[in-house]
């Protein structure tokens, strides 16, 4: 019998020395996809593939893992396929190699959505290379933040980072956090109501405890072990939207800031965002900060125009974070291993 694998531990436990031992070009590139599945996703469902070649990787988008009813449009798995681009590239300039994103406008979807290039060099960009470390560390935070403010250091480099980057990533100013947090609540209430949406999302939660290698595990949604097996079956029975939507008020109103992804709804612009997002997540990892998504007015159109009203951006929103500090989180949510998302040359 083979050695036991646990999804939530051993494929974050990667020794980067072992790259340095591999002479085959597929063979070190499959070493960086073990970074590149390390990314966040909506519902953790991991939706992309690779496949090396001569050049770099092909990146496709796996649509076979859509989450249908919170997603119809495809633009949270796009900005998925993004994130998993952005730890490829970091841990390529981790270990040499400079790395061009060029994308594929086609909307086949048997086509590949990008392809990464890459070219060693002996000078990677180093701005890339400090949030190599964060890959492994990053972990999405749903529980309460501290309420005190980020300290002044951080709030520079994010500074920094916001106007370099100002065509997708925007704070929302403090007073409209009131407003967000309304919205926040009015779309709990209207998503939550549904019992499909209530039972898409149960089919992804998981146990704390799981072989499964996808969904959210109900520790990471604050959920008590002796009530985790339960869980999905009252998603389903029982209309929670009410105390889900108090709750995520709280959350938004005690944050110690927001931002928000923008982009246009296009599938290049989309993973461009996703791309723009994990170098966020991993510079607010570097500095500390925890964040967590709370997303549902940007799933229901009428309140994801309210919100976009708020905004000083001409491009539409796509996600709405919160950041703070908070105790860390002890366990990521489980990944496939990465053998599993290549595809054959």
């Amino acid at each position: 019998m083979g050695e036991h694998v646990d999804p939530r531990v051993d494929p974050w436990l990667i020794d980067e020395s072992e790259f340095y031992e591999i002479e085959s070009h597929a063979d070190q590139m499959a070493f960086l996809i073990r970074y590149a599945v390390l990314a966040p996703s909506g519902h953790n469902a991991q939706p992309w593939s690779f496949r090396i070649t001569h050049d770099g990787v092909e990146v496709f988008a796996d649509y076979s893992r859509r989450v249908a009813i919170a997603d119809p449009a495809d633009r949270e798995l796009m900005l998925s396929v993004g994130t998993a681009i952005t730890n490829f590239r970091v841990a390529a300039a981790h270990f040499g190699y400079e790395a061009t994103v060029l994308y594929q406008d086609r909307p086949e979807e048997s086509l590949p959505v990008a392809l990464i290039a890459l070219r060693e060099t002996c000078a990677t960009p180093a701005a890339l290379r400090r949030l190599f470390p964060a890959i492994t560390a990053r972990r999405t935070n749903r529980g309460e933040f501290e309420t005190r403010e980020i300290e002044p250091d951080a709030i520079s480099e994010l500074n920094e980072f916001m106007a370099a980057h100002s065509s997708f990533a925007h704070f929302l100013v403090p007073a409209d956090r009131e407003r967000a947090a309304e919205l926040v609540e009015k779309a709990d209430r209207i998503l939550l109501k549904s019992r499909g949406f209530r039972s898409e999302l149960a089919d992804w939660v998981r146990p704390k405890s799981t072989d499964a290698c996808d969904g959210i595990c109900a520790d990471g949604l604050g959920i008590p072990d002796p009530l985790a097996s339960a869980t999905p079956w009252f998603l389903r029975s029982f209309d929670v939207s009410a105390l889900q939507a108090k709750r995520d008020r709280g959350l938004i109103e005690l944050s110690a800031a927001l931002l928000v992804i923008t982009s246009e709804d296009d599938r290049v612009s989309l993973i461009r965002a996703g791309e723009t997002l994990e170098l966020l997540l991993l510079l607010l990892t570097r500095l500390h900060l925890n964040y967590s998504f709370i997303n549902t007015p940007i799933e229901v159109e009428t309140l994801r125009a309210q919100l976009w009203a708020t905004l000083r951006s001409p491009h539409p929103p796509q996600l709405l974070l919160r950041i703070g500090y908070a105790r860390s989180v002890p366990r990521p949510q489980p990944r496939r291993d990465s053998e599993r998302t290549l595809v054959a040359p």
